[in-house]
């Protein structure tokens, strides 16, 4: 099933082994143009077969079910039904379009998002997620298989040290994050494992031997771009790059939050390893993060000192301050519980100034 509104085109996962319009799962080609038309099948496909390796898909069942889900049919509907559950996806990714590439018409993170909203099946009142239908299609497609030894997801994992920069302290967590997860889920991340409260501007940089280095920003807003040097920097953006991108070929990212105090993290790639689940875990870690707004490391150090003297006259003030600013004492359950809300934007809502 087909919708297009506002240069939009959704196509809704099904095949001839599940129900039709059975799982609601969309992907999404942006803005194609009258060319794209004369080869509408083959775009919809690599489309298709993009979004379900993003989803972690194992490439067997990717390859089994493009084979089997039979042949590529356009027609027009009346049936009012239908027309209304293209135009609710099309609204809900218009929601979404943040994480809309313009420069390219197929688009890798927007199925996370749409097919992680909530939505109404069939006739009854049966709700629930699009990726969740289709990972129980793609089960049934296993047990229809000759390899029962298959999972429905294979994905691939990357273990990560993030240490931060700190002269005389050990302040470190380990992560694996999948490696098709965006810059903008490991922000989510790190925003995530030391606890920040992510009130202030963030930016990776990658620095290369053959060319200029890497710079990943946040976003495209003006305060954003407006002293950024394109000679010196190859510019992108955090929600179009994929981890794979970077790490495939470099082990090293610097990560600096905010750019007053300047804490600057290292991402350091350790290995690679397989799982069947879709998810970042925390591993392990050391050591408490500054506060946030101390000042910097020498803010940091004052602070310290303060602290571990209660004599000090400073240090009823400053314990109070720090109460609000500290790294909460989360257990890594608790941690790997906040971690399930990096597919969405910015993992907190406040404003960043």
């Amino acid at each position: 099933m087909i919708g297009q509104r506002s240069g939009l085109l959704c196509p809704f996962l099904w095949s001839g082994w599940c129900r039709y319009n059975e799982t609601r799962y969309p992907v999404v080609i942006y803005r194609p143009i009258k060319k794209d038309f004369s080869n509408l099948k083959d775009l919809i496909i690599e489309v298709i077969a993009e979004a379900l390796r993003i989803e972690g898909i194992h490439q067997n069942l990717i390859e089994a079910y493009i084979a089997t889900a039979g042949d590529m049919y356009f027609s027009k509907t009346a049936n009012r039904a239908m027309v209304a559950q293209m135009n609710n996806t099309v609204r809900e990714v218009g929601y979404m379009g943040e994480f809309l590439d313009k420069d390219t018409k197929i688009q890798k993170y927007i199925s996370l998002l749409a097919g992680r909203t909530i939505q109404k099946f069939g006739n009854a009142d049966e709700y629930g997620y699009p990726i969740e239908k289709m990972l129980n299609c793609f089960g049934l497609l296993c047990e229809l298989g000759d390899d029962k030894e298959i999972h429905a997801l294979d994905i691939e994992l990357y273990q990560l040290k993030i240490q931060i920069n700190l002269d005389g302290y050990d302040v470190w967590r380990r992560v694996s994050v999948p490696s098709t997860f965006s810059f903008r889920h490991l922000h989510n991340i790190i925003q995530t494992v030391f606890d920040w409260q992510n009130y202030h501007l963030h930016e990776f940089t990658v620095e290369t031997v053959e060319n200029k280095p890497i710079k990943i920003i946040m976003d495209d807003h003006p305060e954003t771009l407006e002293f950024l040097d394109y000679e010196e920097f190859d510019i992108r953006q955090e929600r179009f790059v994929s981890l794979e991108d970077i790490f495939s070929k470099y082990t090293k990212v610097m990560y600096e939050y905010d750019f007053g105090d300047s804490w600057n993290h290292v991402i350091t790639f350790e290995k690679t390893k397989r799982s069947n689940e879709l998810k970042a875990a925390i591993l392990d870690g050391n050591g408490e993060r500054p506060p946030e707004d101390v000042g910097g490391l020498f803010g940091y150090k004052e602070y310290m000192e303060v602290m571990a003297n209660e004599n000090d006259p400073r240090y009823d003030e400053m314990k109070v301050w720090a109460e609000s600013q500290r790294e909460r004492k989360l257990n890594s359950e608790q941690v790997n519980r906040r971690l399930t809300q990096v597919f969405g934007s910015y993992y907190h809502s406040q404003s960043f100034i």
